[in-house]
């Protein structure tokens, strides 16, 4: 047995990278221990010992026949002093000091945050006036309310973090209640993984903030096992994952379920959002042209589609917004029944405004009976511009490649575009479908100033004097003229390494490559690279090319063979796509394919590559839409020219939940310098026009002192408004824009509880809707706390020199007394 000799414990706080991640108490212990034999060779050393303490009995006495007792017992103490601490010698005495740290049971809160989490929790749809409870607030109200964090803490740490796209940083570690403490609210910061996750003070945290839904996707499956592989351990009881189970990307669910049965990790999922079919009616999409002549009638059409509402009765209202109107009108309405076949339902309309300008339409609609579970998805707008005047635009191209040949005759054919040409390698004679044909560039600004847009296919700038640069500038800068330049083989290159035309580098939104062209080169680009859209040009109006106004057509397009390599965008550029060739890419990235830059009141925009005409193998229309927006882009500076001394400048004008929108807003003094202001700030007005404060504040562009640049993130699906007192005047300008669902996440409507049973089958955990997840979860995690020895350190306590003196002492005094008393 082990006789314990000194035993103390000290608390001390570990940093949980000592201790395997976790944060935990350490306790040192010392006891002393001897080495008892246990088989039966081991005892012959104290068999001998107890031989010789017999023999010592036998001789002392037989040797101390004749002597006092007084030296019979000095003598055979001698000698069983001896063998006494030989006897302990044999035994090793040693003290055990060992240092062990407790390590606490764990468990992982893992919450959805995708968008979906938006949608309605329970099967109720809700009223306009008492709008249904959302599942992320019913989360919320779980989380900070119920007892259900306090019964995890009872026996857990417990690690929060939420998912949607990808798995968040630790956001909050809640540590372990001891017995007898109450508090509700003992949480700390996880930046918070450091020593002072235990910290017994009180911490505020926001639920709302850490629930906030903001994610376009749900991977739960890659969530869950990311988790395991990352914070798993003996320690780790078990993973919560509240969640919808809307899964629509990434890991099916079976694959982290298999890794939490060998590593004995217990997933407990908690269900949240209704589970029987609702009723929702969807205005899928609008057609409606981007822009019309005027005096000429167009067709605005809808798909409308739902569930649950085949062969309802719909009323379908269009609204109509024109540049005189101080509000949306009801210009027409249709009353419909929906296909009782499921199938999309089409509704149209045929209009012809009066006067130009642009018109707002919104189509509208409503089930006649019945509620549905959401109706911030039964509207689209879309906006026509109506022109009187024609787009003046010149056409200079370095020679008759595809893409000039192609949209210049799609420009020049459009009804409200007059399009004028110069081909520089074209002589006097030739000819062109064009409203005029020129042969010189525009020497005087009474000239240049007709035009709104100068579309330029690899020209030959050298072409241009310098007086002639200069107008151009000049005619950007201060007249809002808009430049559309695409990039080429032959003359862009010029460009890149010329030192005389610093006026026209000035216009690039890009850092073209100085690349020199190598004479006999054969190298063919055989392999077409499809168009990298950045989040920008997800959302940008000029990209969307198809019927719907989505930017679909791009995943369908193969893309381009090769495009003119860059080194970089200028500061305050836009880029909206890259080429993705990952060979071409540079020290500033993947080359730019498509960019804009605000240039003074004017705008520019490039195309690094002429082959958009291959758009035209997949639908025509695609590559007719993609040169008239964006030669309309590009002349949008020129539109506003002296008419507003403020203006909104968005890249789009529909956003989805959770996309932080881009604001650009140009604001001038009455003398159309730039305001002597760091900062302005917005009103701002959330769908059912309910005012949203504080509204966005915008900063100075460093680059453009006129304009001042922010973001927003929408929190709700609706239309917002943005408006702006313009300084000095009475003049209130606003921008209004439309924030969707995601279309992924847009389609659960019902909760996925069969993906969420699939995910804990096997585990040891269970599925339970949020209504029991109070009472319920805590009770399927076992507390798997656990202590480690993390230092140990063994002392012999004989190994002494004073011991070794004593023996040697021992037997010089027995051998002295001999010698002294004259025996044997």
């Amino acid at each position: 047995m082990d006789d314990t000799f000194t035993s103390k414990s000290c608390q001390l706080n570990f940093s949980p990278s000592l201790l395997l991640g976790q944060s935990g108490t350490s306790s040192t212990t010392s006891n002393l221990e001897f080495d008892w034999p246990y088989l039966w060779w081991e005892w012959l050393p104290f068999i001998l010992i107890g031989m010789a303490v017999i023999a010592t009995f036998f001789f002392v006495r037989k040797d101390t026949s004749r002597l006092p007792w007084f030296w019979k017992t000095l003598l055979g103490g001698f000698r069983l002093a001896f063998l006494a601490i030989a006897i302990v010698i044999a035994l090793n005495p040693h003290v055990r000091t060992q240092t062990s740290a407790f390590r606490s049971s764990r468990v992982i809160l893992l919450v959805d945050t995708s968008t979906s989490m938006q949608q309605p929790a329970g099967n109720d749809p809700g009223t306009s006036s008492a709008p249904s409870t959302t599942r992320a607030e019913v989360v919320k109200t779980l989380l900070e309310d119920s007892p259900l964090i306090d019964q995890l803490r009872t026996d857990h740490i417990v690690d929060v973090y939420t998912f949607q796209d990808n798995v968040s940083e630790l956001l909050v570690r809640l540590p372990q209640q001891s017995e007898g403490d109450d508090s509700s609210s003992q949480q700390t910061n996880a930046s918070a993984s450091d020593s002072n996750s235990s910290s017994e003070s009180d911490v505020e945290f926001d639920w709302s903030k850490v629930l906030a839904p903001e994610g376009h996707l749900t991977r739960l499956g890659d969530a869950v096992d990311q988790m395991l592989v990352e914070a798993g351990g003996a320690t780790l009881s078990g993973i919560v994952v509240v969640s919808d189970g809307a899964v629509n990307a990434g890991k099916d669910v079976s694959i982290p379920r298999e890794r939490a049965i060998a590593e004995q990790v217990r997933l407990v999922a908690v269900g949240v959002g209704g589970t029987e079919e609702p009723r929702n009616l969807e205005v899928v999409r609008v057609i409606a042209p981007t822009d019309v002549q005027k005096g000429d009638s167009f067709e605005f059409s809808a798909i409308l589609n739902g569930q649950g509402v085949s062969g309802d009765s719909v009323q379908v209202e269009l609204l109509q917004q024109g540049p005189n109107d101080p509000e949306p009108i009801v210009v027409l309405t249709e009353t419909t029944t929906m296909s009782t076949d499921a199938a999309p339902t089409e509704i149209r309309f045929d209009l012809k405004p009066n006067d130009a300008g642009e018109y707002e339409y919104t189509l509208r609609a409503k089930l006649q009976e019945g509620q549905e579970i959401r109706d911030e998805d039964n509207q689209l707008s879309r906006t026509v511009s109506l022109y009187d005047r024609p787009l003046r635009v010149l056409v200079v191209a370095g020679g008759p490649m595809r893409d000039y040949r192609f949209s210049k005759n799609v420009l020049h054919r459009h009804p409200s575009i007059l399009v004028d040409v110069w081909l520089q390698t074209g002589t006097v004679g030739i000819s062109q479908e064009s409203n005029r044909l020129l042969f010189r560039f525009p020497e005087d600004k009474e000239t240049m100033y007709e035009y709104d847009v100068l579309l330029a296919f690899d020209p030959d700038w050298s072409q241009l004097s310098a007086e002639q640069q200069e107008l151009l500038n000049e005619w950007v800068s201060n007249e809002g003229g808009g430049v559309f330049v695409v990039a080429g083989d032959v003359h862009t290159s010029e460009l890149a390494a010329s030192d005389d035309l610093s006026q026209i580098k000035k216009l690039y939104p890009v850092l073209l490559e100085e690349v020199s062209l190598r004479l006999g080169n054969t190298e063919v680009a055989t392999t077409p690279f499809p168009v990298g859209l950045t989040q920008e040009g997800q959302v940008a109006e000029f990209l969307k090319v198809d019927e719907d106004g989505e930017s679909s057509p791009w995943e369908e397009f193969p893309g381009v063979f090769r495009t003119y390599p860059t080194v970089g965008a200028k500061a305050g550029t836009t880029v909206f796509a890259e080429f993705t060739d990952p060979l071409a890419r540079g020290p500033g990235g993947q080359p730019i394919l498509i960019a804009s830059q605000r240039f003074g009141q004017g705008n520019v925009l490039y195309l690094g590559s002429p082959e958009m005409w291959r758009l035209r193998a997949i639908d025509e229309s695609y590559f007719e839409r993609f040169w008239i927006k964006a030669v309309r882009k590009a002349a949008e500076g020129r539109s506003k020219r002296g008419l507003q001394r403020s203006f909104f400048i968005l890249d789009g004008r529909e956003f989805d939940l959770g996309q932080s929108v881009p604001l650009r807003l140009r604001s001038l003094t009455p003398e159309f310098e730039p305001l002597v202001a760091d900062s302005i700030s917005l009103d701002l007005y959330g769908p059912k026009d309910r005012p949203i404060l504080p509204g966005p504040t915008l900063t100075k562009d460093r680059v453009r002192p006129s304009e001042f640049v922010g973001d927003y993130r929408p929190l709700q699906p609706g239309r917002y408004r943005f408006e702006y007192d313009v300084p000095d005047s009475n003049e209130r300008i606003s921008q209004e824009i439309d924030v969707l669902f995601p279309r992924q996440e847009a389609a659960s409507f019902v909760q996925e509880i069969g993906i969420l049973r699939q995910l804990v089958e096997g585990t040891g955990g269970d599925y339970f809707p949020i209504e029991q997840a109070a009472e319920a979860v805590a009770l399927r995690l076992p507390n798997r706390s656990e202590s480690v020895t993390i230092d140990q350190k063994i002392q012999e306590v004989w190994d002494r020199k004073w011991l070794m003196v004593l023996l040697a002492a021992l037997l010089s005094a027995e051998w002295l007394t001999r010698k002294l008393l004259r025996l044997a």
